[in-house]
C-alpha cells in the first residue's frame, strides 16, 4: 500500500494505517440509568500511520520530516491532498500533520519505527457547518432614558443645537455602525 501527500510518496516499508472517526456526545441521564445522550458533532477523522525506514534510507526520514514541518503563508501548517486507499474509503481528501512525528530505533532490525498522525482538514461536516446560515441577532432594548442624557427618544441633534465638524463625523460613523432610527 502506498501513501502520497501532494503527489510525493511517503517512503518506507510495512506501512500500516489506522483510520478513526470520533463522535462527540454527552450523557443526559444525570443520576438515573437512562441511556439518553446529546449529539455534539463529528470531529475530524484521523489517520494513525506506522511504517519502518531502514537506517540506510535515512533520506526517506528526512523527507518525511520536511513534509511534517512544512508551513503555508502566515505560518499555518501545510494542508496536503492525500492519495491512499484507506483515506479514500473514509472519505478523507485533505490532511495536516498533528500530534507530532516519532521515530524509535528497532531492537533487532537496523531501522526506525515511525509513527505520526494525520488529521482531516475541510471535512464534509465542516463544509456543511460553514454553509449553514448564521442565526439572526435580535435587538434588545430596555426601559428608561436614552444614553444621550435627554428625555427618552431625544438625542443631541433634536435639541436644535448645531453639531461641530468632529461631532458630525462621529454621528456619521455612529449612523453607519448602528443604523439610523
Amino acid at each position: 500500500m502506498t501513501m502520497l501527500l501532494d503527489g510525493e510518496e511517503v517512503r518506507g516499508s510495512t506501512l500500516k494505517i489506522t483510520a478513526s472517526l470520533r463522535i462527540e456526545s454527552d450523557d443526559l441521564s444525570g443520576q438515573t440509568s437512562n441511556s439518553e445522550a446529546s449529539h455534539k458533532g463529528f470531529k475530524p477523522k484521523t489517520l494513525a500511520v506506522q511504517l519502518m525506514i531502514r537506517y540506510a534510507d535515512k533520506g526517506y526520514l528526512r523527507n518525511l520530516m520536511r513534509l511534517a514541518e512544512a508551513t503555508e503563508g502566515g505560518g499555518q501548517r501545510k494542508t496536503y491532498r492525500i492519495v491512499n486507499d484507506t483515506a479514500e474509503a473514509f472519505g478523507i481528501r485533505q490532511v495536516q500533520f498533528t500530534d507530532g512525528v516519532s521515530a524509535r530505533e528497532d531492537d533487532s532490525l537496523f531501522a526506525w519505527r515511525i509513527q505520526f498522525t494525520l488529521s482531516e482538514k475541510l471535512s464534509n461536516p465542516e463544509r456543511v457547518e460553514k454553509r449553514r446560515p448564521a442565526n439572526g441577532v435580535t435587538a434588545q432594548s430596555g426601559t428608561g432614558q436614552s444614553v444621550s442624557g435627554g428625555p427618552a427618544g431625544e438625542d443631541s441633534t433634536q435639541k436644535g443645537g448645531e453639531l461641530s465638524g468632529f461631532e458630525s463625523t462621529l454621528k456619521k460613523v455612529d449612523d453607519w455602525l448602528g443604523g439610523s432610527k
